[in-house]
């Protein structure tokens, strides 16, 4: 029987050991490419010590494939709540770093729950997209996941404002629920959308595209039109979720936020 003393220091491993997501090899190969980490772009984007992490040392159950051996605290997503600007928002962020962002029945789980709180609540909700899609080794149970999470894109439509940043190579499932939501951002060089990648296309159609053609920021911001903004780096894609965020309303029985209106100095000598 651990004491409290043995069962508080214990505790305090495992959020160490949470909170380094892949491992420093792998956060390091993030920032190599230009990229924060999944805990990074929530530091920048919650209000400073608002952020309530939900669900910080869950594991995946799957035992297929030798996952039973490759057990990472937060499977892969960092879900929580916190304040933006003094409101209350709801927040999710993938973490590229654990197996690729990819989705699992729990990683779905915890942004379902996430989801779920936001419509309860009437509260925005940010979702900050690195995944290359289901988690192939836990099969139809990760597609079902998706399946709950688009669901529930659909149901909180016209209720409670949803975000989406894609903020790195998502494909699959990790684009269709952006789609769905109300403002998307992405990040030019670093970030992609599409259902399928460049070497599926070439073995299918036989057409030669990069990445950056196929479904980079400035593809969808000039061509398809899917996204909505487009930033330089991951930093400034946050910042502009925030400035985004300050002229709407947390959900659809509220009113917008009033903005002063400041003149500027040709208008204010007319």
């Amino acid at each position: 029987m651990r004491t409290k003393k043995e069962k508080d220091a214990y505790l305090i491993v495992q959020n160490e050991r949470a909170e380094l997501g892949g491992g420093i090899k792998r956060i390091d190969q993030q920032h190599a490419k230009g990229k924060l980490t999944a805990r990074e772009r929530v530091n920048i984007l919650m209000d400073p010590g608002s952020f309530q992490e939900i669900d910080k040392l869950v594991t995946h159950r799957s035992k297929d494939f030798d996952l039973d051996k490759q057990l990472i605290l937060g499977d892969g997503v960092i879900t929580g709540f916190g304040q933006v600007t003094g409101r209350l928002v709801y927040v999710f962020s993938q973490d590229f770093t654990v197996f690729g962002g990819s989705l699992s029945e729990t990683h779905a789980e915890k942004i379902v729950k996430i989801m779920d709180m936001a419509m309860k609540n009437g509260a925005p909700l940010i979702g900050l997209n690195d995944s290359g899609g289901a988690r192939i080794q836990e099969g139809v149970v990760s597609l079902g996941g998706y399946a709950d999470i688009f669901y529930r894109n659909t149901r909180a439509s016209g209720v409670i404002p949803q975000f989406s940043a894609v903020m790195g190579p998502c494909a699959g499932g990790a684009v269709y629920s952006p789609a769905l939501t109300d403002f998307i951002f992405m990040v030019d060089q670093t970030s992609y959308m599409f259902v399928t990648g460049p070497n599926v296309v070439k073995t299918v159609t036989q057409e030669e595209v990069t990445s950056e053609a196929l479904g980079g920021a400035h593809t969808h911001a000039s061509k398809s039109g899917v996204t909505h903004f487009t930033a330089h780096n991951d930093a400034q894609c946050i910042f502009d979720i925030k400035k985004v965020f300050g002229y709407i309303p947390s959900n659809c029985e509220e009113q917008p936020p009033e903005q002063p209106y400041e003149l500027q100095g040709d208008e204010s000598e007319t």
